[in-house]
């Protein structure tokens, strides 16, 4: 979209499409039109969810469980709810893990501990050969030190001598833990500042949670889609009060027809 020359690129972005993210232009054009068209917010009303005109359908939502699996595909689901309850699905809500499998964080974890041996070591050749330190240097913090020293040097280190996709392979896992690490580091900044400042730390850590997942929209989705467990179905259902004025009529001329016969044996007698 950058390449053509659209200001539209913003929508093909992940947090857009989870609804995380609102393009302000849009509110700024709704509010301003909101001024010299007085149906707009009505307009916008039903565009969100809030009002429904008289016999419209309304939105809302199922979640795939286990007894739902059969279905299998988008198509199928599509068949059986628009024959059983006339529901009309129009996209899919899905969530998905970030986390690393089993062999991957042992992969990582050995290439971790393979790195910290190799930084021990030079730091124990280090210090053999400057063991006469002045004053200020030995009032430093090591710790600090050597994890600054350590970040410097996977910055500065190309990869380990592998060659195609295994190179690759573990570079991107050492980046995934090296991530990980660091959000754990700020997390417990926060916590501690908190616990400082007396506040409650309860809601935290299920926000941190919630950073692992990876939740995006399937908009009107190919039919042969499968459907996963915990799958949010956004549906279009009809209004339940929309058949009943079709069954009014009757039941007043059934009314009618009840009165004219008594009134037409009132005149016999």
């Amino acid at each position: 979209e950058r390449e053509r020359g659209s200001n539209l690129a913003f929508m093909f972005r992940l947090p857009f499409a989870a609804g995380r993210v609102f393009s302000i232009s849009m509110l700024d054009t709704l509010l301003y039109q909101s001024f010299v068209k007085d149906y707009m917010i009505s307009i916008t009303r039903l565009l969100l969810g809030l009002d429904t005109t008289p016999g419209s359908g309304f939105l809302c939502s199922m979640k795939i469980t286990a007894d739902d699996l059969w279905i299998r595909t988008y198509a199928r689901l599509y068949q059986k709810l628009c024959s059983s309850t006339g529901d009309v699905p129009i996209g899919i809500y899905r969530t998905e893990s970030q986390k690393l499998t089993t062999s991957e964080s042992q992969i990582s974890i050995s290439v971790e501990e393979w790195e910290d041996t190799k930084d021990s070591r030079e730091q124990g050749h280090h210090r053999g050969n400057h063991r006469n330190s002045t004053s200020s240097d030995q009032s430093d913090h090591p710790l600090l030190r050597r994890k600054s020293m350590q970040w410097a040097r996977r910055l500065s280190r190309k990869g380990p001598k592998h060659s195609g996709k295994t190179a690759e392979k573990i570079t991107q896992q050492r980046l995934n833990l090296y991530r990980r690490s660091e959000r754990q580091e700020l997390a417990e900044l926060v916590k501690n500042r908190m616990k400082h400042l007396g506040l409650s730390t309860v809601g935290y850590d299920e926000m941190n949670d919630h950073q692992s997942t990876l939740s995006y929209i399937l908009i009107n989705p190919s039919p042969d889609t499968r459907i996963e467990l915990n799958d949010v179905v956004y549906l279009i259902r009809p209004d339940p009060l929309a058949y009943l004025p079709n069954s009014e009529p009757s039941r007043r001329n059934s009314i009618c027809n009840v009165t004219g016969q008594d009134s037409r044996e009132e005149t016999q007698l």
